[in-house]
């Protein structure tokens, strides 16, 4: 494998590791204050293992049909009028309730800097500029993306091992030890943050244009895009959990600006607040780079927007400004964004591509350079979890 190959595959990795890292991670001690770090660890690990078996399903059924093609595509040549329909809806669903979260939460994060070198600027103000950040390097090009998101991420990766080591003298095991019984409706509402925390399936057709001619290397793309967050993970709940006791997570959970007084909570000096605000930032914007450019390639196809430079404008004016306005209007809906993302997540990332694989593996002429791992089993036990994750989150609600 050349250099250039090598760097790509890395790059694609990133790409896809960044989009699960975002919003999601601040969520997740949030969401698991009442379970314990022990059963929410166990969920990463089912999670991971269905987010690469799902990937697999996702490629198989791409390559299958179209190398690089949407969604949409793929539904409708294999499951007729209602995979159009629920193709169609979840990728939206899902992309603009995650870029929604990911604003309001790096909006409201950005403005603790904006407002130390200007006052007078608004929260409102602080989610365009994210938002803005963001959007040129979409707009440019996915080669922009990849260059830009390896220096974010790098970025990323350094300031938490700062925060790691900055947190580690405080951490204690006692802390991290639930007092009570884990109740079941408590992993139950986490599952579907947690979910998709590991979402970054959205993205997968623009990876699979960008790798194109080297696309057996996608499935070890997808293994290492899915260890990097489980590793980030599960480091980061060690660190708070061991930092902050289980009542407190459990009052911060329950405030309005909760990211914001998370960190303000594990700040215990200036330099250690300032590491944490860095590190969030940098999280929420190589997540939301990964998200926005699945969006932007989504919204491209169906548009029938060419790749010059006025169709790119037109397809961001329509990729960025209705989450913008969501952020806006409820900078303190991120948790519950995530939580129903996981719904279209699921349908996107799970009920669809186990589905066409399933119609596609029927047909007697059917044969693919790549199957996914597992028979009817799998299938049908991936497409029973993503049941799960859908009902864990319309009960949680309840």
């Amino acid at each position: 494998m050349s250099e250039s190959s090598r760097s790509s595959l890395i790059g694609s990795a990133l790409i896809l590791a960044g989009t699960a890292i975002g919003a999601g991670m601040l969520a997740l001690p949030l969401v698991s204050a009442s379970t314990g770090l022990i059963p929410v660890i166990i969920l990463f690990l089912v999670t991971a293992f269905f987010a690469v078996i799902s990937a697999l399903y996702a490629f198989e059924a791409n390559v299958a049909i179209k190398p690089g093609c949407n969604l949409y595509t793929m539904a409708s040549r294999t499951l007729g009028r209602m995979g159009k329909v629920l193709s169609a809806i979840a990728p939206l669903g899902l992309f603009y309730a995650l870029m929604s979260a990911y604003f309001s939460g790096g909006g409201s994060l950005l403005a603790q800097f904006v407002q130390v070198a200007i006052p007078e600027a608004s929260s409102q103000l602080c989610v365009i500029l994210f938002a803005l950040i963001a959007g040129v390097f979409v707009y440019y090009s996915t080669r922009a993306v990849d260059l830009v998101n390896r220096v974010f991420f790098s970025m990323m990766v350094v300031a938490f091992i700062l925060v790691l080591i900055s947190l580690a003298p405080s951490v204690r095991y006692e802390s991290m030890v639930h007092t009570e019984n884990v109740e079941y409706l408590s992993l139950m509402a986490a599952l579907p943050v947690v979910f998709t925390s590991f979402g970054y399936h959205g993205g997968i057709p623009s990876i699979i244009i960008y790798q194109k001619k080297q696309l057996e290397h996608i499935p070890r793309i997808f293994l290492v895009a899915t260890l990097i967050p489980l590793t980030v993970y599960t480091l980061w709940l060690i660190a708070v959990m061991g930092v902050l006791p289980e009542a407190a997570l459990w009052e911060i959970s329950k405030s309005s600006g909760a990211t914001a007084r998370l960190i303000a909570a594990l700040s215990s000096d200036d330099d250690i607040h300032t590491i944490l605000y860095l590190f969030s930032d940098l999280a929420l914007l190589t997540s939301v780079l990964g998200v926005s450019l699945g969006l932007f390639d989504y919204l491209a196809n169906l548009l029938q927007r060419a790749d010059t430079r006025i169709h790119r404008f037109q397809t961001a004016l329509v990729t960025f400004i209705p989450p913008v306005i969501f952020a806006i209007m409820f900078p303190d809906g991120f948790v519950a964004a995530l939580g129903y993302a996981a719904i279209a997540l699921a349908i996107l990332a799970i009920l669809l591509p186990t589905s066409m694989v399933y119609v596609l593996r029927k047909k007697t002429e059917y044969k693919n350079s790549f199957r996914a791992p597992g028979g009817k089993i799998m299938m049908s036990v991936c497409f029973l979890f993503g049941c799960i994750v859908i009902l864990s989150q319309l009960i949680s609600r309840l």
